[in-house]
C-alpha cells in the first residue's frame, strides 16, 4: 500500500501495521537510500502480521497513553540513534521500546546519532520535580530520566518530521515543547551546534589526558625497573627525554634520581 493511502486508512489497527513496515524501509547505508517515513515519495510499504509482537506493541500504547502515529515517531528516533541519552544510558522508556521492537529485527543505524552531551542536564534536574514535568510524567507514564532524555533530544534538534498524517490528539511532543521552552531553555539550531563542537573537543582532550597519564604511569613503571638494573642508560634515557622538553642538565638528573633512590 501506498504511503498516502496508510495515513488515509480508518482502521487505526491496519495503519499501525502498514507503520511497522515502513519501518522494515529504514535504510542500512547500503541496499538503498529510502528510510521511508521521512522521504516524500509516495511509495509502498507491505503491512506486519496480526501477532503477539503486534499485541506487545498496542500494549505499550495504551500504557504510554500515545497515539499510533506517536510510537512510530519514537520508535523511529530511537532506531536511527537520534534519541540523546542520560548520564550516557537509555531511559527506561527506550529499553522498553527496544525490547517491544527487538522481535521486529528492524535496523538500527547511526543516521541520526550526535554525540552525546551534557547540555542542559542541570536545568533539566532542576525542574523534574515541577507540578508541570510531574503531570506530564503521570500522563505518559514517564520516569524522570524519560523526561530528561526526550527533554534533551528536543533541544538539540534531533526530532525529525515524518511523512505521517498529524493526529490531533497527538500532543507528546507540543506538551514537551511548551515545559521547556516555559523555563527558556531552548537556543538556536546554531548555537546549539557551537555546543557540540566544543564540548566535543572537551571530550576529546580529556580522554587525551587520560590516556596520556596510562601511557605515563607504565613508562615510570618501566623506568623504575631499567633504574635498579641499569642505572646509568636509565639515567641517560631520562636526561634525552627532558632534553626535549628543554631540560639538558645531565648532572641535574643524576643528583635528583640519586636523592630519589
Amino acid at each position: 500500500m501506498k504511503k498516502s493511502e496508510i495515513n488515509r486508512l480508518d482502521d487505526k489497527d491496519l495503519q499501525l501495521r502498514y507503520y511497522l513496515g515502513g519501518l522494515k524501509m529504514i535504510s542500512d547505508g547500503e541496499n538503498h537510500l529510502c528510510n521511508y517515513w521521512t522521504c516524500d515519495i509516495n511509495c509502498s510499504c507491505s503491512e506486519v502480521p496480526n501477532d503477539e509482537r503486534l499485541i506487545e506493541v498496542k500494549n505499550f500504547i495504551k500504557k504510554h497513553n500515545i497515539t499510533n502515529e506517536r510510537f512510530l515517531k519514537l520508535s523511529y528516533w530511537y532506531l536511527v540513534g537520534a534519541v540523546m541519552k542520560y548520564k550516557g544510558s537509555c531511559s527506561p522508556l527506550f529499553l522498553e521500546l527496544e525490547n517491544v521492537l527487538k522481535p521486529y529485527n528492524f535496523t538500527h543505524t547511526d543516521y541520526g546519532e550526535i554525540p552525546d552531551n551534557d547540555f542542559r542536564e542541570k536545568e533539566l534536574e532542576t525542574i523534574v520535580n515541577e507540578s508541570a514535568v510531574k503531570v506530564y510524567c503521570t500522563k505518559y507514564g514517564l520516569d524522570p530520566t524519560d523526561f530528561i532524555s526526550l527533554a534533551k533530544t528536543s533541544l538539540n534538534y534531533r526530532f525529525y518530521l515524518l511523512q505521517v498524517a498529524k493526529n490531533p490528539n497527538d500532543t507528546f511532543s507540543n506538551e514537551l515543547y511548551d515545559i521547556i521552552d516555559s523555563y527558556g531553555l531552548y537556543i538556536s539550531r546554531e548555537q546549539i551546534r557551537e555546543y557540540r563542537e566544543a564540548y566535543k573537543s572537551k571530550q576529546e582532550d580529556a580522554q587525551l589526558v587520560i590516556e596520556t597519564k596510562a601511557a605515563q604511569k607504565r613508562h615510570l613503571e618501566l623506568m623504575k625497573e631499567l633504574l635498579v638494573k641499569q642505572p646509568d642508560l636509565a639515567t641517560q634515557m631520562i636526561s634525552e627525554e627532558l632534553n626535549e622538553l628543554g631540560y639538558n642538565s645531565r648532572k641535574d638528573v643524576k643528583r635528583l634520581i640519586l636523592q630519589k633512590r
